[in-house]
């Protein structure tokens, strides 16, 4: 299937989630280029420049976090206020891509070494994803997750040094979109539109 030239995301992890998407989907990524933002400010600044990229060299996805916002549609729409291009695909996750994570919770509960009923059936109701992922890894059985996850006492961070890492390696490993779609509407909407736009 084609595939996009360009895939911009908030952060490194949400950049993987990308990856890996695009690869359990069929979607071809070996000319696609993947560009973390470094935050949700430095993301949704460079949208405008972006969407208006993509009526030349589309399609491009975007990947970001709800956060605290009311609504998907009504954030992008602050961010681009004259309408976004069709080549341009920007999908959100509910509040955080951890819920996208979550949502794989047989595949999750398994490489964290936690009992699955640690993790919610309905995780895009987490008001904050990532805490509420870091609060089922300080249960886990394996020492380096809660070393690489928790972090340290006394720490002012909400998350371990490793934790980008280890959730990477879950990422491209372990976790299958197709079966958190079960448990994510943000990230069945979002496998949805990435699949339309592949196509075109």
């Amino acid at each position: 299937m084609p595939g996009f030239t360009l895939v911009v995301t908030e952060g490194l992890l949400d950049a993987t989630v990308g990856e890996r998407l695009l690869d359990q989907l069929g979607i071809e990524r070996t000319h696609t280029r993947f560009i973390p933002k470094g935050g949700e400010d430095a993301f949704w600044r460079e949208c405008p420049r972006y969407n208006q990229a993509a009526r030349h060299a589309g399609p491009i996805l975007g990947l970001a976090d709800l956060e605290q916002a009311p609504c998907p549609s009504g954030l992008i729409a602050n961010h681009l206020p004259t309408g976004r291009e069709p080549g341009f695909v920007v999908r959100v996750a509910e509040r955080m891509v951890e819920s996208w994570l979550m949502a794989d919770r047989a595949r999750l509960s398994e490489y964290l070494r936690v009992s699955p009923a640690r993790i919610s059936a309905n995780p895009e109701t987490y008001p904050h994803p990532k805490r509420a992922l870091v609060d089922v890894a300080r249960h886990s059985t394996r020492r380096e997750v809660r070393e690489d996850m928790v972090p340290e006492a006394g720490s002012k961070g909400i998350v371990g040094r490793g934790y980008t890492a280890c959730l990477s390696e879950f990422i491209r490993q372990y976790w299958r979109p197709l079966d958190a779609q079960q448990n994510s509407p943000s990230l069945a909407r979002a496998i949805t539109a990435i699949n339309a736009a592949a196509q075109v």
